[in-house]
């Protein structure tokens, strides 16, 4: 009976924590908007922004959703944006584009007098097929690049997720 009333208060002590840490856990995944004094964009719901992470990223996002059979241990949908100095949008796109990548699209927009050039890729990995968008923009001295990657079979939520990233992408 002594132990009773401590073992009660651990149990609810416990309890509380675990409830905590899983809303905490969860309101990470949701939508919010990443803006910095660089640049402005939507982390739509089902991705987490990761703070802190590789310093070579800007940013840095991934989907809450891995693949399935064969890509098991692969996340649905990756984004990363990193800023370079003293280089062109055709040098950084020629670095960081896959070799065995097939262009799918390569447009040029013009947003708040800012150009964008966004070129869709697919190509295969370890026999896992991806599809890729970067959307680049020189500004500043800087050039911007925006590089999202999902799995090729990646549709529904995931898919729309990436879209609303690549589009609302935007340089200060």
């Amino acid at each position: 009976m002594e132990l009773l009333i401590p073992g009660l208060i651990l149990v609810a002590l416990m309890v509380y924590a675990s409830t905590r840490i899983k809303r905490t856990a969860a309101a990470a995944f949701e939508a919010e908007t990443v803006e910095t004094d660089e640049f402005i964009m939507q982390k739509p719901a089902g991705f987490l922004h990761v703070i802190g992470g590789d310093a070579k990223y800007a940013f840095e996002t991934y989907s809450k959703d891995f693949g399935a059979s064969g890509a098991d241990d692969t996340r649905r949908a990756t984004a990363t944006l990193r800023i370079d100095r003293d280089r062109t949008v055709d040098h950084v796109l020629a670095d960081r584009m896959p070799k065995e990548a097939t262009v799918i699209d390569d447009i040029t927009e013009i947003i708040d007098e800012v150009r964008y050039r966004v070129v869709e890729t697919e190509w295969s990995e370890n026999e896992i097929e991806f599809s890729g968008i970067h959307k680049l923009a020189e500004h500043g001295g800087k050039v911007y690049d925006l590089e999202a990657r999902m799995l090729r079979d990646t549709t529904g939520e995931t898919a729309a997720g990436i879209e609303t990233i690549v589009d609302s992408f935007r340089v200060k």
